[in-house]
This record gives C-alpha cells, structure tokens and sequence, in this order.
C-alpha cells in the first residue's frame, strides 16, 4: 500500500511538472505566434516598428529555428519597404544560413522565394532566377502543406516581375493572375491578404499598361478591399495611384488630384520612397494639366528629390551586390587555384613514389644481376 502511495505522489508530481511546463510552452508559443504575426501584419503600414518587432522575436526564438528564419524574413521585409537593400540582403542571407542548418524545407523555400524577388527589385534577373528555381526544384521534391503553398504564389509573383521587365505585360499577366490566385486559395494568416492586394495591384498595373481601363479599375478596387482587411495603407495609396492615373487618362483631373492628395496624407510616417515618389510625379502632372503651376513645381521638386533617395540607395546596394559578387570570383579562383595546387602536390607525389619504386627495382635489378655475375666467377674459379 506504502508502495502504491509512493507511486501515486510521484505520478502526481510528474503530471504537475509535466503539465506546468507544458502549459508555460504552450503560452511561449502562443506570445510567439502573436508577435510574429502582429509584426507581419504591420510591416507595410509601419516597417521601422515592424523591424523592431522582427528583431524581438529574433531573440525570443532562440530555440526555434523556423520562427527565427520567420522573424529575420519581417525584418528584410521591413528593410525592404524602406528601400535599404543592404539590410534586406544581410538579414535575408542571415535566415538562409539558418534555414540550411535546420533542413526545414519550407523555410528554406520562404527565404530562397524572398532573396529571387530582392535580386528581381535590384533588378539582377538572373540571380533571382537562379533562387527562385534553387526555392521551386526544393517544393517539388517536397511538397508544401496546405497552409504554406502561398509561398508557390511568391514564386510565380517574382517570376511575374521578371517577365514584365523582359518580355512585357503580356508575359507576366498570366504569372501575376496564378500568383493572386494561389494566395486567394491560401489565406492562411492576416498577411496574406497583403499578398493578395500586391497581386491585385501588379495586375491592375499591366491591365493599365495595356489599355484595358476598365479592368484595371476593377483590379485596383479588389486590391482595396483585401487591403483594408488589414490597414494596409500603403497597399491602398498604391490602389489609389491606379485610380487616379485612370482618371487622369479620362480627362479628370481635379478628382485625380483628390485621390492623390488623400494617398499621401495616408502614408505620411509610412517613409517608402518608391510610392512617394510616384505620387508626387502624378500629383504633378495632374496639377500642370489644370495649369496650376506653382504646385506642379512644388511636386516636381519632391518627385526629383525622393529619385535622389532612391537612385542614392540602388546605387550603393547594386555596388554592395557588385563587391560581393567580385569577392564571391575572387574567392572562388582561390578556392581553383588551391584545388589545382592540390592537384600538383598529389600528382607530385604519386611521380615522386613511381620513380623511387622504379629506382628500388633498378637497383634491385642490378644488384641480382651483379650477385648472378659474382657466383659465375665463382663458378669458373672452382672449375680451374
């Protein structure tokens, strides 16, 4: 009975410690699960805060490679948003050394997708391609779960990109619709629906380009309304440079500028060059077509100065991108250069142990030959 009572107190104990560590887990995860996907949801709205977060859950993570690799990923994402491509590539290439290490393929795939489509903004086609086939040949060979084949439509949107810059709209649309679609079928978190309004966007844009407004209209106003699910404000100013592009095209310019001053007052702590810019040159444009000359000089010069950020940005990340693809040549004629030293140094030797093998039998050879002559005199001695 004493026995049986033992038994019972350390069962108890067990499911008690068990337990409380269990639930302690369960509530890491879940703080984890909140954060990450708060961070994410913000990232396009406030990056700088997105960043902060990112990094936070970086470190909360230290046992979880998968969310590490999730949080490093908002954190690129982040810098990319603000245009700094240096940071985007050393956080991107800092998840995908974690992400060989753990052989998640997911996450590998997440992070190849994520640096193909940075190589794309950068505008270096072929080393996007070669990620994004490196993140494709990987889902194949392991297919994604259900709750992760939006990254499938990550692929197909980069892919898109690449297209559109060199073939044109009518290459990249059917990329761009399959991309838009697979996020549709796997809104799996809050942030997807941001995937979804980009995708809307990207079409609305060749839509435009190709001169069917009336579609492009329908694809920015779809853009809205999964953007809004979110508060995604920079997705939505973009949706609204659409509409009023469209409307400038129409003649109607003084709603044009409406939408456009309103798209600009949304993102004013945003700090993304790229939309700034754009808008400004619109706002311009629109305010010179009404002959309003004093604002379309004050856009002009907000225009002409975030090109200035931004070409000031490309320039130094292409030239950071240049060096290290230089240091990478560099490094790979030394690693040639060792491997062929090696090379000589092996062959070397195996010539050096051939002659002393050939030698040892020459001299073995005339020493048997000079023995055999010595017992022949031997021989003709005795016989005198």
């Amino acid at each position: 009975m004493q026995q049986f009572t033992d038994k019972l107190i350390l069962f108890s104990c067990a499911i008690i410690f068990f337990g409380g560590s269990f639930s302690s887990f369960a509530q890491t995860r879940a703080e984890l699960d909140s954060l990450r996907s708060e961070a994410s949801t913000i990232t396009y709205n406030n990056p700088e805060l997105a960043i902060e977060k990112g990094l936070s859950l970086y470190k909360l993570a230290k046992k979880d490679p998968s969310t590490q690799i999730g949080a490093l990923i908002i954190v690129a994402n982040g810098y990319a948003v603000l245009k700094n491509h240096d940071k985007v590539l050393e956080y991107a290439f800092q998840a995908d050394s974690i992400a060989k290490n753990s052989k998640i393929y997911t996450d590998r795939i997440r992070v190849l997708g994520f640096i193909g489509g940075e190589y794309q903004r950068l505008n270096l086609s072929s080393k996007a391609l070669n990620y994004l086939d490196q993140a494709y040949e990987i889902s194949v060979s392991h297919p994604l779960p259900d709750s992760l084949k939006f990254l499938q439509g990550n692929i197909l949107f980069v892919k898109g990109l690449i297209q559109k810059d060199n073939l044109g709209c009518e290459y990249a649309l059917q990329y761009f619709k399959q991309a838009e679609e697979v996020f549709k079928n796997n809104i799996s978190s809050n942030a997807i629906n941001a995937s979804v309004a980009i995708a809307s966007n990207k079409i609305g844009d060749c839509n435009f380009e190709m001169k069917d407004y009336k579609k492009a209209k329908e694809n920015y106003e779809e853009a809205i309304v999964y953007a809004k699910k979110i508060n995604a404000t920079k997705n939505i100013a973009y949706s609204e440079l659409g509409l009023a592009n469209i409307l400038s095209t129409e003649g109607k310019n003084g709603e044009a500028i409406q939408i456009l001053e309103r798209a600009i007052r949304s993102i004013e702590n945003v700090n993304d060059i790229g939309i700034n810019s754009e808008i400004y040159k619109s706002l311009s444009e629109n305010y010179a077509a009404i002959g309003n000359a004093e604002n379309a000089n004050k856009y002009t010069s907000l225009y002409l100065a975030e090109q200035d950020k931004l070409l000031s940005e490309e320039k130094k990340s292409l030239n950071k991108v240049v060096n290290d693809l230089s240091s990478e040549n560099v490094k790979k004629r030394e690693r040639q250069k060792d491997k062929y030293n090696y090379l000589f140094l092996f062959f070397g030797i195996v010539l050096l142990l051939v002659i002393l093998i050939v030698v040892k039998k020459i001299i073995a050879k005339r020493r048997k030959i000079f023995l055999h002559k010595e017992e022949l005199k031997k021989s003709s001695k005795n016989k005198k």
